[in-house]
This record gives structure tokens, C-alpha cells and sequence, in this order.
């Protein structure tokens, strides 16, 4: 519930009170309109209806409406808000116990999810956009530049509903096999106390399951990302389009195999590092890690994981990307992970794998900070500790 209350607010067609003459009164060739200013935009025909001011001011405000928030938007987030301390107020006075233990995990882990990429969403869109086109894009500000030209505040968001409903259970899966993980090598006795070896692993394996548990919608969110005019910019379509156009639902599990080797240095890397720091800082300070700290600490994290695993992320959002512009079409120019990496290293450099590094560290520096400073926020409410 929290994730769709918060994605309606970014992704969900902002009407005006306009839009519904602007839909009776027939349009010709709206959609091929350039943005131009009122004073120098020319006349629009309609059909029967005169071209009214407040019409024309809303043809050329961008993002769809010239309100940005509406009254439906405003509902949306209080509800979010609402239920989700509700929830988090019901699990903190939840009797402990294993079980217990585990859905507070995920719930904050899902939480901190939601929370942080929201915040972080216009630039994971550029570095998405990049790592799937390459040289095309010439700089992550010329990108956002576009982005908001086309599409205004809801351009900037566009695939944070998709986002949103894919990290809340893969951020929640990662914490939660994260930590049973170490406690169960902790139980085994093999590794005790943990070193950074161990925690390596166990964040390894647990971005692996949760990468397999959510991976259709991660192909989705790229597709409304990349290509929002061939899904018409909401997820019912964008998961037909996929279907359509990339070859069934097998189009869903493309570029798998690169995601899975990808995501155990990735998650296993930000979670290393971040505990690792965290530990030594604390045991430095003697005490626990304030809000300075878990920031930094946090974003230390996200940067080193993202650097480790990028070449990678470039070849598998391409593999999902396969077939969707061109109706599905034409032979797969990446088969596998092997051939993407050799086929964008031949056709156009060893500087493309590295394509979107940028604004990727930028967006994750503060997302991963910003999720771990909640995550951590929300163990403390709940009373659930970590090993």
C-alpha cells in the first residue's frame, strides 16, 4: 500500500482541470505539438470549440497539468504516511521471536527502500537511460534537461512506480536473508566473530535471491524508463509491451544470468563495506554511529558496490531492453552476458561499460544513505537487532 501511495504521486497522469476539454474537443496532432511558449505559439484548430486561455496555458506547461500536486496526490501520501507508522507502531509492539524478527526486517528494509530511491529517482533514471543508450547521451545534465522539457516533475519520476513496488521487496529480501545468513554462520561456529570475508557472502547470496524474486519488474521499470512512449507510461501497458514486443514472458527473465553475477559483488560489496566501517567507527568512537556517520558510512557503501558491479549492469539493462523499440524484430544483438560484454566493448569501446558511472555513484551515494540511516531508524523503533 505504501509503495503504490507514493509511486501515484510521481508516475500517475497529473490531470488538470483542463485536460477533459483538451480530450473533447478533439486535438489534431497533440501529441507532435512542440513546446512552445504562449506568446510565440500559434493558432490551434479545434473542431466546433474556441481555443481558450486557460487551454492554451495548459498546453504549454510542462508535466501534463498546471498543478503538480493535486488534491489526489496529497491523499495518497498522508494515507502512505498514515499506514505505514501504523504498521511500523503495530510490529514495535509485536512480541519477539524469530518470525518476528524477520518481517520487521523486511518492512524496514522495504521502507527504507521506497524512501530513498524516491528521492534519488531523477538521476537513477539518467544513469538508467545512459548504460541503455550509450553515446547517444552526451552528459547526465543534458539528459535531465530533456527530461524535464518532455515531460516536467513527472518526467524526471518517470518508472519510480515500477521502482518503488521492485525495491521495496528486493531491499526487504536482501536484509532479511542478509541477517539470517550471519546468524546462521555465526550458529555454525565457522566464522565467529564475522569477519568482512563473511559478510561479503552473505550479502552476496542475499542480493541473488532477491534479484530472482523481483526481476520482472526490474525489466519493467527499465522499459517505462528508456521507453515510456511504447508503453504509454504506465505498468499495466509496460508489461503487456513486454510480452508483445520481447518475445513472451521469457522477455521478463532476460539478461538473468548477468543481474545474478552482478548483484552477489554489488550487494555483497555495500554491505561489507558499510558494516565493516560501521563496526570500526563505532569501536573508534566508543559508541553507536551517529546520523553524519550512518550517511557517510552508507554512501561509501553504494559507491563501492555500484563501481564493482557497473560493466555488468550495462550489459543486462540492454538485454532487457532487447526487442521492445523495434516491436521485437530483428536477431538479439546480446545472446548472452558474454556476447553483450564482447559486442559493446568491439562496437563502441571499453569507455561504454562505464557509461552512466557518474550519475549512477551520485544517485546511489545519497539513496544508499539515505535507506541505511532509515534502516537503521526503524530497527532501533522496532526493537530488532542485527549480528
Amino acid at each position: 500500500l505504501g509503495a503504490f501511495a507514493l509511486s501515484s504521486a510521481f508516475v500517475h497522469p497529473i490531470r488538470s482541470a483542463s485536460s477533459a476539454r483538451l480530450r473533447a474537443c478533439d486535438v489534431q496532432a497533440t501529441a507532435s505539438l512542440p513546446l512552445l511558449t504562449v506568446d510565440d505559439a500559434p493558432p490551434i484548430a479545434f473542431r466546433g470549440v474556441a481555443a481558450a486561455p486557460e487551454l492554451e496555458q495548459a498546453l504549454v506547461v510542462r508535466g501534463g497539468g498546471s498543478r503538480m500536486l493535486n488534491l489526489r496526490t496529497i491523499l495518497s501520501l498522508s494515507a502512505a504516511f498514515m499506514i505505514g507508522t501504523w504498521l511500523a507502531s503495530v510490529l514495535a509492539a509485536a512480541a519477539g521471536g524469530p518470525a518476528i524478527d524477520g518481517v520487521k526486517l523486511v518492512y524496514a528494509g522495504a521502507v527504507a527502500g521506497i524512501i530513498s530511491r524516491t528521492c534519488c529517482a531523477p538521476l537513477e533514471m539518467v544513469s538508467t537511460v545512459m548504460m541503455c543508450r550509450g553515446d547517444e547521451c552526451k552528459s547526465m545534465w543534458l539528459e535531465l534537461r530533456e527530461a524535464w522539457a518532455q515531460g516536467g516533475l513527472k518526467g524526471l519520476f518517470k518508472g519510480n512506480g515500477a521502482n518503488c513496488l521492485k525495491v521495496a521487496p528486493s531491499r526487504g529480501t536482501q536484509f532479511l536473508v542478509y541477517e539470517f545468513l550471519k546468524r546462521q554462520l555465526l550458529l555454525l561456529g565457522a566464522l565467529a566473530p564475522l569477519n568482512a570475508g563473511a559478510r561479503l557472502f552473505c550479502g552476496g547470496v542475499a542480493g541473488m535471491v532477491a534479484a530472482l524474486v523481483v526481476y520482472p519488474l526490474e525489466v519493467v521499470k527499465t522499459v517505462l524508463t528508456v521507453h515510456p512512449e511504447e508503453c504509454r507510461g504506465s505498468l499495466r501497458n509496460a508489461f503487456a509491451c513486454v510480452v508483445k514486443n520481447g518475445g513472451g514472458v521469457r522477455a521478463f527473465y532476460r539478461g538473468l544470468l548477468p543481474t545474478l553475477v552482478a548483484m552477489f559483488p554489488y550487494v555483497g560489496v555495500e554491505f561489507m563495506v558499510y558494516e565493516t566501517l560501521k563496526m570500526r567507527w563505532e569501536a573508534a568512537v566508543g559508541g553507536p554511529a551517529g546520523t553524519a556517520a550512518l550517511l557517510v558510512l552508507g554512501a561509501l557503501g553504494g559507491c563501492a558496490g555500484q563501481a564493482s558491479a557497473h560493466p555488468l549492469d550495462v550489459v543486462r539493462r540492454r538485454m532487457q531492453m532487447q526487442g521492445i523499440k523495434g516491436g521485437g524484430s530483428g536477431r538479439a544483438a546480446y545472446p548472452n552476458m558474454f556476447a553483450g560484454l564482447y559486442r559493446v566493448v568491439k562496437d563502441e569501446g571499453v569507455h561504454v561499460l562505464f557509461k552512466g558511472l557518474g550519475p549512477t555513484c551520485l544517485e546511489k551515494a545519497p539513496s544508499t544513505a539515505i535507506g541505511y540511516f532509515i534502516f537503521e531508524a526503524m530497527k532501533r523503533f522496532m526493537h530488532v537487532a542485527s549480528v
